[in-house]
């Protein structure tokens, strides 16, 4: 037979174990990188810790916070709008820019799913490899992405370098050379 002491030992344990795990379920879902000052800026670091989770098409996820390592080009767009000329430039871009090894461009889907997706790339010929979506919107409204499309330009630390509300140049001379500026590294957050 329990003691009324022992049992009362229990009770407390289990309510000490379940306040524990609530509280660190909750903040494990709550980490995001802290934002631009300008709430009309993309996220200011991804290098602050916390998480942002993309879906990649052919399943798993990916963190996009922690030092890319590289010049990270997250590109935002909705595949049901109604031109295609702002991914079909990006997807020739992207192409040109794959032997880089100092740049990575992932193209990031308002999608509830990854139905579909795959066969839109091929059309638009985006690599699917570097295809990802995002399925209820959550990561882009907490990286800052407030039109469609978007790109935003992260330096190899993890610094905003770079930031096109609405169609971005696909171009050397256009985004070309913010990577360029961004693979030298951010000294301050613009």
């Amino acid at each position: 037979m329990i003691t009324p002491a022992r049992r009362n030992n229990l009770i407390i344990g289990t309510v000490l174990v379940l306040a524990g795990t609530f509280i660190a379920v909750n903040m494990y879902h709550s980490m995001t990188p802290p934002t631009h000052a300008d709430h009309d800026h993309a996220i200011a670091s991804l290098n602050a810790g916390g998480f942002l989770w993309i879906k990649h098409v052919d399943g798993g996820k990916r963190n996009l916070v922690g030092k890319p390592g590289k010049v990270l080009v997250l590109h935002w767009f909705d595949p049901t709008a109604e031109s295609n000329e702002e991914q079909k430039r990006a997807a020739r871009f992207a192409a040109e820019l794959q032997d880089d090894s100092n740049a990575e461009i992932l193209f990031v889907a308002r999608a509830a799913s990854a139905d579909g997706l795959t066969e839109w790339a091929q059309e638009i010929d985006i690599d699917p490899a570097a295809l990802y979506f995002d399925r209820e919107g959550r990561t882009a409204d907490l990286c800052g992405v407030r039109r469609w499309p978007e790109t935003i330009v992260f330096d190899p630390s993890g610094l905003l370098a770079f930031q096109a509300k609405g169609a971005a140049r696909w171009t050397a001379a256009g985004l070309g050379a913010q990577i360029q500026n961004a693979s030298k590294g951010v000294e301050e957050i613009h």
